[in-house]
């Protein structure tokens, strides 16, 4: 594992590159990423609009999932394979999600 980099007081500075970025439309039904990469262990995820997600294997959101208001980018440790679903809270939007390394 690569060792993070450190600032001027040797502390070490967290973080990660992009690397695969994919655009999920979402609306009145559910739409799901295409899986991750088999690398992938974190996720960034920003939303043009406001919207529930779910996280696994061939995941459905629904209204009583996981909010996410839109323009606020979030991290999410994710499983390797799985992909992660949304559905809209008030109007139809896409769901950016960019792959961590």
């Amino acid at each position: 594992m690569p060792l993070l980099p450190t600032d001027d007081y040797g502390q070490r500075i967290q973080a990660l590159r992009p690397g695969t970025a994919q655009t999920v439309p979402f609306g009145v039904a559910s739409r799901a990423s295409v899986p991750f990469l088999p690398t992938t262990t974190v996720i960034r995820v920003v939303a043009t609009a406001h919207c529930f997600i779910a996280l696994g294997q061939a995941p459905s959101a629904n209204t009583d999932g996981h909010y996410l208001p839109a323009g606020a980018p979030e991290y999410f440790r994710v499983v390797p394979g799985k992909s992660l679903a949304a559905v809209r809270a008030t109007t139809d939007g896409a769901l950016h999600v960019s792959e961590m390394l």
